[in-house]
């Protein structure tokens, strides 16, 4: 079979892959040539990519409603936040993917095959070896995005499990113009499950039920409560305009899996992207992608993966394993911490870049007895 050469081949091609397709056309990055292999035959609007995000960039012409209020709610209490210094901004997946595919197709050094499966790879002396179900290639760099849940370390781990309809009511009635983001936060089953609405029009919403949980939940389950959410929540006389689902994996890599070779790179989940505490993992990407084109362009050593702040990896950590350790208080810690949180320092931790006096908030904001032991624990482990 005829073998074709590119200096670098992305497997995948999902948020990270077109991401970074989308930094190198941004910087002229001309003098190499990138081929990415996809295997679903074409994109669809299959996700919301959602952020709190300061000042306006080249994301903001991809942004189609946003929010500066926000809530959650536990039982029969709620709390608001309301900030005009960072809008929880929401972008339609299929309006990412037809933008980056439209610039690959106007450049002259990148190539995206969709329909093409990945089934082998081999690596000999720095020469990687792709192989898939049309074509085989050669090149120097693989930059690998494909998630691989088994690669994640067993503990701590859960998954993030979601359903989500946009839909579209027939009859308008004014209900809320502010997201909800954890909305009648519960424990059912032993897992833990919150609703996510946003209004994104006069008559439509998207309705979403997420879950944290040891295992997987299956497809079934979650439209079984989906819908009773939409019941709770008085949704009707509706239809259903489109469907989002999959799962999240929150957790750290096996470090013995992490690629020891300078030109076999990670992205995406694989790189560390997906924020372990929370599953948050869009502006995460973008960073990456932003920082290893500007390494490229000016001659600098790649980043395989997202480079973490220590003291943010140690609190994920810590958050992640009080959550293994007894899901059924999820919801009250998630609830105590948001309570006692201010609004912006509580977005800039979920952005991954608080200052000083935020993570002197962020302690304080945990339950103490808790956080402390695991802290101990945490530090005994030596995590790295």
């Amino acid at each position: 079979m005829k073998q074709k050469q590119f200096d670098y081949i992305i497997l995948g091609g999902g948020c990270a892959a077109l991401s970074l397709a989308n930094q190198l056309v941004n910087n002229n990055i001309s003098k190499y040539s990138f081929l990415i292999l996809e295997s679903r035959e074409k994109y669809t609007d299959d996700r919301s990519w959602c952020f709190w995000k300061e000042h306006e960039d080249s994301l903001s012409n991809l942004v189609s409603k946003s929010w500066k209020s926000f809530s959650f709610s536990f039982k029969d209490e709620k709390v608001t936040h309301i900030s005009n210094k960072y809008h929880y901004k929401y972008i339609r997946s299929i309006d990412f993917y037809n933008r980056a595919i439209k610039k690959i197709k106007k450049s002259t050094n990148i190539d995206i095959n969709l329909g093409e499966k990945v089934t082998k790879v081999i690596s000999k002396k720095k020469i990687n070896f792709v192989y898939t179900n049309k074509m085989n290639y050669i090149t120097k760099n693989i930059i690998d995005t494909r998630p691989q849940k088994a690669l994640f370390l067993k503990n701590p781990f859960l998954l993030q499990c979601f359903l989500g309809y946009e839909i579209e009511v027939k009859k308008y009635k004014p209900r809320f113009n502010f997201a909800k983001i954890m909305d009648n936060m519960r424990i059912e089953n032993g897992q833990f499950f919150f609703d996510y609405l946003l209004p994104m029009g006069k008559n439509k919403y998207l309705v979403e039920i997420t879950s944290f949980s040891k295992k997987n939940i299956s497809f079934k389950i979650l439209e079984i409560l989906l819908n009773k959410t939409l019941k709770a929540n008085n949704f009707k006389d509706y239809k259903i305009v489109r469907t989002e689902y999959g799962e999240i994996p929150m957790g750290f890599i096996e470090k013995t899996f992490k690629s020891k070779e300078n030109n076999y790179f990670l992205a995406g989940t694989l790189g560390g992207a997906v924020r372990p505490s929370s599953g948050y993992a869009f502006l995460r990407i973008q960073k990456w992608a932003s920082e290893f084109v500007y390494s490229l362009k000016n001659d600098k050593k790649l980043n395989s993966e997202f480079v973490e702040k220590f003291l943010i990896k140690k609190l994920d950590i810590i958050f992640l394993r009080i959550l293994v350790k007894n899901l059924n208080i999820a919801p009250i810690i998630f609830f105590s911490f948001i309570k006692r949180i201010s609004t912006n320092s509580f977005i800039r931790f979920m952005n991954g870049n608080p200052n000083f006096f935020d993570y002197i908030k962020i302690i304080y904001a945990m339950p103490k007895v808790t956080f402390i032991k695991t802290l101990f624990f945490s530090l005994k482990k030596n995590d790295k």
